[in-house]
């Protein structure tokens, strides 16, 4: 499932559903409608391709990702790239161009010589031979995060009118991506759906996009009642509201979760799992099976 949010009120935009181990990148460009020129798109990166920052160049949009694993990004000034045809293992593949600042820089990115397989060859036809990006790298400054250090691509160029320091904290609110996909299938029970074929199963992932939404809603008005940020509204106090809600009931006032700026939570389970194999066979086959067994014995 691939979704878009908007950062500033977590209203889902858009939800595309694709086949078992497909890639983010294939529907990606399907969700560039939903921006308008001017807006910054934050993504991990699984997003920070060559050919996914032309797309969003072409369209006016600037984007913020995290630098593909694979990657290889220097800081040294002047140094030297690899070249597209004659490859040097250890060398990046973009050119330097110019320091902004420690751990800041203007580099070339140039167009691979293969097309990916998730773009037509029409489209790789237009795109542009080089673009010029900016890569960025700074510390977590919070203990307990699993990365120490985080490496950025970005389309805002200019370090004066984006600071390093800010690009940093906006790509940190990328997180609360994480915390609205827990709600959707968390809180609200979607990560086990029900429907067996696939018209079913969109019907079903669309309706709690719905339902998402409309508990969205809820915690913006309530946000704007109670006078508090959107992000202290309890989504679980506005989903029960919701659900025993009509026409005419009134908004009360929601829980407001308590302002924790630097909480640290373990990855960990709460309760420990019942020691049975999981069923990966049909239930009549199970059934089956231990009837036979009842039978030999």
């Amino acid at each position: 499932m691939l979704a878009l949010f908007h950062a500033g009120t977590g209203l889902l935009l858009r939800v595309l559903a694709s086949p078992l181990r497909t890639h983010d990148m294939r529907h990606a460009a399907m969700m560039h409608p939903e921006l308008a020129e001017g807006d910054i798109l934050l993504g991990d990166r699984g997003f920070a391709s060559f050919a996914h920052f032309a797309l969003l160049f072409m369209r006016g949009i600037h984007g913020i990702f995290r630098c593909h694993q694979k990657q290889i990004v220097s800081f040294r000034i002047g140094r030297k790239h690899t070249g597209q045809r004659k490859s040097r293992k250890g060398l990046p593949r973009s050119r330097y161009v110019r320091r902004l600042g420690h751990w800041d820089q203007l580099v070339e990115y140039t167009r691979p010589t293969t097309k990916p397989k998730w773009m037509d060859d029409a489209t790789w036809a237009t795109l542009p031979s080089t673009l010029l990006l900016r890569e960025l790298r700074y510390l977590t400054p919070q203990r307990g995060y699993r990365t120490k250090v985080i490496t950025l691509v970005t389309t805002l160029l200019d370090p004066e009118t984006y600071p390093a320091t800010e690009l940093a904290e906006l790509y940190l609110k990328r997180w609360e991506i994480e915390v609205n996909f827990r709600h959707l299938k968390t809180t609200m029970g979607m990560e086990v759906l029900h429907c067996k074929r696939v018209a079913g199963v969109l019907k079903e992932l669309h309706m709690f996009a719905i339902t998402y939404n409309l508990v969205r809603l809820v915690m913006l008005e309530a946000s704007r009642r109670q006078c508090v940020p959107l992000d202290r509204i309890s989504f679980i106090d506005a989903l029960r509201w919701l659900r025993d809600a009509d026409s005419s009931t009134l908004l009360t006032d929601l829980v407001v979760n308590p302002s924790r700026p630097d909480r640290l939570e373990p990855r960990v389970l709460k309760r420990r799992m019942k020691e049975y194999t999981l069923m990966r066979k049909p239930r009549k086959t199970l059934r089956k099976a231990l009837e036979r067994k009842k039978d030999a014995a």
